[in-house]
C-alpha cells in the first residue's frame, strides 16, 4: 500500500468517524426535543442521519415569512427568534427558542407559506431535517408517525394557547385588533 492510499484511507476513516460522532450528538440533542418525545433510539439515529447541522451567525435569517417551507428545524445551541411581520412594517416577536426546541414543523402538514420568520438572535446551531426524507420515514413507520403526530399536536396546542394569551393581552391593554 502506498503512502497516498494510506492517507486516503485515513481521510475516509476520519470522515466516517466525524459523521458518526455528529449522528450521535444530534441524536442526543433531539432526544430532548418535544417533537421527538417517546421516539426510540434507533429512530432518533435514522432521523439524525437524514439531517444536517447548520451554523448561524447572530442576525442570520433561517427562513422568511411567506416563503415555502421544506425543512423542520431543531435548535442545537444558541437562540432563534420566531417573528411575525405586522402592520406598519414592524416585527412582533412570538417566541425565542433554545436548545431542543423545534420550529418550522407546520410545513410538514400543509403546503402554505411560512407563517413567520426565524432569525438567529445569537450565534447558533440548528439541525435541519428535510421534509421529504422525514415524511418518507414516517410513511414507512406507523408507530413513529403516531408519536410524531401526537407530539406536533401538543406543540401546536401550546403555541395556540400562547397566541391566545398575546391576543388577550392586546385586548386588555386596548390595542385595536385589525382583521
Amino acid at each position: 500500500m502506498t503512502q497516498a492510499s494510506i492517507h486516503d484511507l485515513d481521510l475516509e476513516l476520519a470522515t466516517f468517524l466525524g459523521q458518526r460522532r455528529n449522528i450521535l450528538e444530534l441524536s442526543s440533542v433531539i432526544r430532548n426535543a418535544g417533537l421527538f418525545k417517546g421516539v426510540s433510539g434507533d429512530d432518533l439515529k435514522r432521523i439524525s442521519t437524514m439531517s444536517t447541522l447548520k451554523k448561524c451567525a447572530k442576525g442570520d435569517v433561517l427562513f422568511s415569512q411567506n416563503t415555502k417551507g421544506s425543512e423542520v428545524f431543531v435548535v442545537v445551541s444558541g437562540c432563534v427568534a420566531i417573528n411575525k411581520n405586522v402592520a406598519g412594517g414592524r416585527k412582533r416577536n412570538l417566541d425565542n427558542l433554545r436548545s431542543g426546541e423545534v420550529f418550522g414543523e407546520i410545513s410538514l402538514f400543509d403546503e402554505e407559506p411560512r407563517s413567520a420568520e426565524a432569525e438567529a438572535m445569537e450565534d447558533s446551531e440548528v439541525m435541519v431535517i428535510p421534509n421529504a426524507s422525514f415524511l418518507a420515514l414516517l410513511s414507512e413507520n406507523v408507530a413513529l408517525s403516531n408519536i410524531i403526530i401526537k407530539n406536533v399536536v401538543g406543540i401546536l396546542c401550546r403555541r395556540l394557547r400562547k397566541t391566545d394569551d398575546l391576543l388577550n393581552e392586546g385586548v386588555i391593554w386596548g390595542f385595536r385588533m385589525e382583521s
